[in-house]
């Protein structure tokens, strides 16, 4: 009986054996089972391992629920159990269906070599330096992102509030030969590089070619310096027929002291304390040169410029009314579909330059936080992300803007002489090394509220000059440099 009684035991030990494996069978085939912990991976915190992630699209992006961003649909193979993710900020890309389908495609193939990654895009819009202030200083129920895109001016800010990596210590430096020197030196606050260069820009001259003519001035000689400049103006003026005004600049404080190498501020002896350094004899001076132009010389410059926008701008050119706009590239594109006898008929010269010799920079770049939790997977993506293909693919995105890493830079496509848009891309490429970021003029750090309050002191400054001919530019740049000395305090 006893023998009986143990087969009776091992086989009812086997019959709950085999049902239980059924039971975990069935669990693991069905993908609508709750995770074990009950974490949901929309919840996970930055850098954490989110255990049982359930079925997705595969897209390898994280639906985010937050304020300012676009939730999108969770991805993820059930075979992978344990996953980390890795939260990129843009500002102003989705909603564009070109950047939204490259960076989807780049984020897809780092998965796929990845197979331990989740990559959560977010994208603030305008809101990004705000959003990214307030997660870095703890104000808001924010976590920090490992990547972020940053135009250069918030950069240079955050980098010198020591909120972004050292892109040194993560050994991102050693691809710095791979770059534009200007443009990794604009990422650069004291012997900190921190970030990775992504598109540039530098500003290119438009000419109507049948009003320089007939101005009788030479296409082959545009104006080099503001000083050919002004000898080629009275003939623009006086030779030409019809409503037409010679030149469209749209002025820009910082830009336009950095040019004359004039500094907007300095430190005093105690090595602390900064102080607006105008006015100085440079600010005065281009500051000048505006109010001649539309006060002693009037009609010259377009006085609409101050407020215009470049469709303003593009509107007066098509009419004929401009025979020269600085920093006209942004016309092109638009200007190519609506009238091409124009288009075709426009020089697309070198902005003249100022003492400095150097033009004004726009730059964006790719940033790790200070505040990541994965630092080296976030180095390895941008490294996938931001290779000289991937740049290139994307400059011809957006058509008027320029890669940074050499390679790409060499690229037929930036010195094509085919049309005025490829003159233009040829013409930046080359002006590119002679460039730097008017931000770097700045103090720093300061964050996006004083920093915003200083250039629009700036800006209210020319205004007052712009728009009442009884302004001095003493008057005006002394009434900034008060709003500044307070700032700066």
């Amino acid at each position: 009986m006893s023998s009986i009684s143990s087969f009776l035991r091992v086989s009812f030990l086997l019959a709950l054996f085999l049902i239980a494996s059924l039971g975990l069978a069935a669990c693991a085939d069905n993908p609508t089972a709750a995770p074990s912990n009950g974490q949901n991976p929309s919840n996970a915190g930055n850098g954490s391992t989110t255990p049982g992630i359930t079925t997705g699209t595969g897209s390898g992006i994280v639906a985010q629920a937050v304020p300012g961003g676009q939730p999108l649909p969770t991805p993820t193979p059930p075979v992978i159990l344990e996953r980390k993710i890795l939260t990129i900020w843009t500002g102003g890309w989705k909603g564009n269906a070109a950047y939204e389908n490259f960076l989807n495609s780049i984020i897809d193939t780092y998965r796929s070599r990845n197979k331990q990654m989740t990559v959560d895009w977010q994208d603030w819009g305008s809101d990004l330096p705000a959003r990214y202030q307030e997660a870095m200083t703890k104000l808001a129920n924010l976590t920090p992102p490992d990547i972020v895109l940053f135009d250069q001016g918030d950069l240079y800010q955050f980098g010198a509030a020591g909120y972004l990596a050292d892109m040194s210590e993560l050994g991102g430096s050693v691809i710095k030969d791979d770059y534009s020197t200007a443009a990794f030196e604009a990422l650069r606050y004291g012997s900190v590089y921190y970030g990775l260069p992504w598109m540039a820009s530098t500003p290119v001259a438009l000419i109507n070619k049948k009003l320089w003519v007939q101005a009788t001035l030479d296409p082959a000689k545009p104006p080099r310096t503001f000083a050919e400049l002004d000898q080629a103006i009275p003939l623009m003026a006086k030779k030409t027929t019809g409503n037409v005004i010679p030149c469209w600049i749209k002025p820009n404080p910082l830009a336009d002291f950095m040019m004359e190498d004039a500094p907007v501020f300095n430190i005093s002896g105690d090595g602390k304390t900064r102080q607006p350094a105008f006015p100085s004899a440079a600010t005065l001076t281009r500051w000048q040169y505006y109010k001649d132009k539309l006060y002693k010389q009037q009609g010259v410059i377009d006085k609409g410029a101050l407020t215009d926008s470049y469709a303003d701008a593009l509107k007066k050119y098509q009419a004929g009314n401009l025979v020269m706009v600085l920093d006209g590239g942004p016309l092109l594109p638009a200007l190519k579909n609506a009238s091409a006898d124009l288009y075709n008929n426009t020089l697309v010269v070198p902005v003249p330059l100022g003492k400095s010799g150097l033009v004004p920079l726009s730059i964006q770049g790719w940033a790790i936080s200070k505040a990541s939790r994965q630092p080296g997977e976030a180095l390895t993506f941008l490294k996938t992300l931001n290779n000289a293909d991937n740049q290139l693919i994307f400059a011809k995105l957006s058509s008027l803007t320029l890669p940074t890493q050499k390679k790409a830079l060499s690229d037929n496509y930036l010195h094509s002489l085919d049309d005025p848009l490829s003159q233009a891309r040829s013409l930046m490429a080359d002006s590119l090394e002679k460039s730097r970021a008017p931000e770097q003029s700045l103090p720093a750090p300061l964050d996006p509220a004083k920093h915003q309050k200083l250039l629009e002191a700036l800006n209210q400054g020319q205004t007052a000059i712009w728009n009442n001919p009884n302004t001095t530019p003493q008057t005006a740049l002394t009434d900034a440099a008060k709003i500044w000395s307070d700032i700066l305090k």
